[in-house]
């Protein structure tokens, strides 16, 4: 299955039920226009309806994963026009940070502004070690409005993150790994989406009413233990033992043999 429309992005569903989404204006940096994020929410909508196991997010080339969000359109639009783009991307990526479906950020290049928000609402991140991170609205006089301010403290803690966008400062790959913003920096053996899509199958392998139990149990977490939280991973064992992937895994694990899950 493959979406596309006037050469600013590339959506492909594979076999596998993994989506590739290519933002591709690599002249423009890859920086998101309205019709790049109508882009994503349609291709989200497929994804979803068609149960697909992960999404990978991507740049064009090796410039810009995506460097925000396009100014230049802004110029063009109306002051109604601008808080609608803002609304709309501020949940959009509210949406895919919710997303039943894995979503990983495959960073080819920097990532700025809406383009980290972008990679910051996707669910696991990989960089090429080039890479660096910012949200520099602050230079700008402005602030991170597709859910930066949000995002980001969950990820690295308030006083980095007020660090980062108080002072508009990049972070390298390797300062981006310590801190916690990416989960990955990819190595020289493959390329980086190669490196991606095995980061997916190694998800995508397994029960997915057992990977969306551990994702629901994780969502309950605060900043210490609770009853609460418990009784809550209690009831999502339960069910989970239930299914059909749970009597298959334990019967493969019996025999020495690979399980083969029906991901329901």
């Amino acid at each position: 299955m493959r979406l596309a429309a006037d050469q600013a992005f590339t959506f492909e569903l594979d076999d596998a039920g993994i989506g590739h989404f290519t933002i591709e204006r690599p002249h423009k940096l890859n920086a998101l226009t309205r019709p790049v994020l109508d882009g994503i929410a349609e291709s989200l909508d497929i994804a979803e309806r068609e149960q697909a196991h992960v999404v990978i997010f991507t740049g064009q080339e090796a410039r810009a994963f995506c460097a925000g969000t396009d100014l230049g359109e802004l110029q063009g639009m109306t002051r109604e026009a601008r808080m609608a783009k803002n609304h709309m991307a501020r949940q959009l990526m509210f949406r895919i940070s919710q997303s039943s479906v894995l979503t990983i950020a495959a960073l080819n290049g920097l990532a700025y502004g809406g383009g980290l928000e972008l990679a910051m609402a996707c669910e696991f991140r990989i960089a090429a070690p080039h890479v660096k991170l910012a949200l520099p609205e602050i230079k700008l006089g402005l602030l991170p409005a597709y859910g930066g301010t949000q995002f980001l403290p969950t990820l690295v803690g308030k006083s980095i993150a007020l660090d980062m966008m108080l002072t508009g400062r990049a972070v390298e790959t390797d300062e981006a790994l310590r801190i916690g913003l990416i989960n990955r920096i990819a190595g020289d053996d493959s390329s980086l989406l190669a490196q991606a899509r095995d980061y997916a199958l190694q998800m995508a392998v397994y029960s997915r009413p057992a990977r969306d139990a551990i994702r629901a149990c994780v969502e309950q977490v605060g900043s210490e233990v609770t009853q609460q939280g418990l009784d809550f991973e209690d009831g999502q064992m339960r069910q989970v033992f239930e299914t059909d992937d749970a009597a298959e895994g334990v019967q493969a694990f019996l025999e020495k043999r690979q399980p083969v899950f029906q991901h329901r």
